[in-house]
């Protein structure tokens, strides 16, 4: 137990100091690759507006917390598919399954940019045109390490290429959840993308270091046979503004869900939402955000099966 505890407050020293580091580097300049790895997955996390880090509990969890591998009773398979702005469409497929005292997870995730026109001289018509991919791969583990207590770990392989160049790297997430005993409320934060890329075209490569906390709250809705969630996040990212995230909840009948959530920091997008059915060992789940100035909108598909 001894060793436990001591894990724990190193994961929360570690994830309480990150934003600081997060802060000093913004005011460096540098732009930041492996944008894909900023985009949430899953229909239900985008319906709460991402709203998300002390709510996952399932395989979704290899992505927003490890910790909240922990408590995972069962098996289950995820995928989601997301139709981004321009062209831009990225995929995720993640399978988690109880281990090892605790929960372990492995994803891939994708991220494809099709019709970049390409030119080697100013003109008016492209030569042709070029694709852009993206992939991470990840291992990740949770388990419980005190009575209310969950932590856990990602580790990331990470790869991009466009056209004929190519970058690669590994990167690390550590993740924490709290359960305020004789609370419906709970706490998560994690660190995410902490890591190195080989250099894409003779320039180096920065990762984007992000750090998430979050809380929600849980209350019954006895007289409905529903009940009602409530989720706040708050997001860094290296080379971005903070930014705060809400999100809302309901479950109806134990089979309908109804979702909202909206985002604060970003130009051109804010509210948003969704739905989700579950039935026996299958969910689906729908998230729609919208964007201003008739810039588009996104949609995200999700499919979940316990084994």
């Amino acid at each position: 137990m001894k060793s436990f505890k001591k894990i724990i407050w190193t994961l929360t020293l570690v994830i309480v100091m990150t934003p600081f580091h997060l802060y000093a580097q913004a005011g460096s300049g540098g732009k930041t690759g492996l944008s894909f790895l900023k985009f949430g997955v899953g229909g239900r996390a985008s319906a709460m507006g991402e709203a998300f880090t002390a709510v996952v509990d399932d395989a979704y969890s290899t992505f927003w917390n490890p910790a909240g591998l922990a408590g995972l009773q069962q098996s289950q398979l995820v995928f989601t598919h997301t139709e981004w702005l321009q062209d831009i469409s990225n995929e995720f497929f993640a399978f988690a399954f109880p281990a090892f005292g605790g929960g372990v997870g492995v994803s891939v995730y994708t991220n494809n940019v099709n019709g970049i026109q390409r030119r080697t001289t100013s003109s008016v018509e492209p030569i042709g045109s070029v694709d852009a991919n993206d992939v991470a791969f990840s291992i990740s583990y949770g388990r419980n390490v005190a009575e209310d207590i969950q932590a856990g770990v990602t580790v990331k392989y990470l790869y991009e290429k466009i056209f004929t160049e190519s970058s690669s790297g590994y990167a690390v997430d550590l993740g924490v959840k709290y359960h305020v005993k004789n609370s419906p409320l709970q706490v998560g934060f994690v660190v995410q993308n902490l890591g190195s890329m080989s250099e894409f075209a003779q320039e180096s490569v920065d990762l984007p270091k992000t750090f998430r906390g979050g809380v929600q709250y849980q209350m019954a809705l006895e007289n409905f046979g529903s009940s009602l969630i409530f989720a706040i996040d708050g997001v860094k990212t290296v080379d971005t503004d903070f930014h705060t995230n809400f999100g809302a909840e309901l479950l109806l009948k134990q089979k309908i869900f109804l979702r909202v959530g909206y985002q604060t920091g970003f130009d051109q997008k804010s509210v948003g939402g969704g739905l989700g059915l579950t039935f026996h060992r299958y969910q689906l789940d729908y998230g729609y955000t919208p964007f201003d100035s008739n810039f588009g909108e996104i949609h995200r598909f999700s499919f979940a099966l316990n084994l």
